[in-house]
C-alpha cells in the first residue's frame, strides 16, 4: 500500500489482493452472487490461495469487514488535525459526504452499498452480528474520544460523551441505509443538521472579555 493511502498502488500481499478483489466482486455480483471462484477470478489467484487464508466465504467476508474498517481508519488518520471540533466534523463528513480524492479510492456509493449489503447478513448470522457489534463499538468510542477531548480542552460543553456518541452513530446508520437504498441522497441535509447540533449544543461560545 502506497504511503498508507487506502487502495493506492499494488497490493502488498495476497491477503490484500483478495480483499480488493472481494470489494470489486461484491459490487459486480452482490452478496447472493458472490463466490470464492468469482473473487479468485477478480484477483487472478487460485482458489487454493484463498483457502490458505480463509476457511470459506463467510470467514473471508468477516475479514473483509475488518479490512474495510482498517482502510477507513487510515483515512481518518490522514485527515486528522488534532482539533476536536474539526476532527469530529471531518469524521462525520467522511461517512456522510464524498471520501477524499486520493486517486485510487473507490466511490463512496460503492463503499456504502457493500457495507449495507454485508450488514444485512447479521439479521440471521450470529458471527456477522458479533462483528458489526464490535464495529459499532469502535465507532462509538472514536466519537467519545473526540467529544471528551473537546470537553477537556474547553471547546465542548460538558455533555455526556457516551450518550452523544450513540446519538450521532444512530443518525449515521440511518443516513447510510437511506443512501444505499433510496434514489435520492439525504446526506447533505443530514450533515447540515448535525453541524448545527455541534455548533449550537457542543461548541462553547467565546464569552466577551474572557481574553
Amino acid at each position: 500500500m502506497s504511503d498508507g493511502i487506502p487502495f493506492a498502488g499494488d497490493p502488498e500481499n495476497s491477503h490484500e489482493a483478495i480483499m480488493r478483489a472481494t470489494f470489486c466482486a461484491l459490487q459486480e455480483y452482490g452478496y447472493a452472487g458472490l463466490s470464492i471462484q468469482r473473487i479468485a477470478d477478480e484477483a487472478d489467484l487460485s482458489k487454493s490461495t484463498f483457502y490458505h487464508h480463509f476457511d470459506g466465504k463467510e470467514d473471508l467476508l468477516l475479514s473483509f469487514q475488518e479490512f474495510m474498517l482498517a482502510q477507513f481508519d487510515r483515512i481518518v488518520q490522514l485527515e486528522s488535525t488534532g482539533d476536536p471540533e474539526q476532527d469530529l466534523k471531518t469524521f462525520l463528513g467522511l461517512i456522510l459526504d464524498d471520501l477524499p480524492d486520493y486517486g485510487e479510492m473507490p466511490e463512496k456509493d460503492a463503499v456504502l452499498r457493500s457495507l449495507v449489503e454485508l450488514r444485512a447478513q447479521a439479521v440471521h448470522n450470529a458471527e456477522f452480528r458479533e462483528k458489526y457489534t464490535e464495529t459499532d463499538e469502535q465507532f462509538a468510542k472514536r466519537f467519545e474520544r473526540l467529544i471528551r477531548d473537546g470537553i477537556e480542552q474547553g471547546e465542548f460543553a460538558d455533555v455526556d460523551p457516551e450518550r452523544t456518541s450513540q446519538m450521532l452513530l444512530t443518525i449515521l446508520h440511518g443516513a447510510i441505509l437511506q443512501h444505499a437504498t433510496r434514489d435520492d441522497d439525504p446526506a447533505a441535509e443530514i450533515r447540515e443538521t448535525i453541524d448545527e447540533y455541534i455548533e449550537q449544543h457542543l461548541v462553547v461560545e467565546d464569552v466577551p472579555g474572557d481574553d
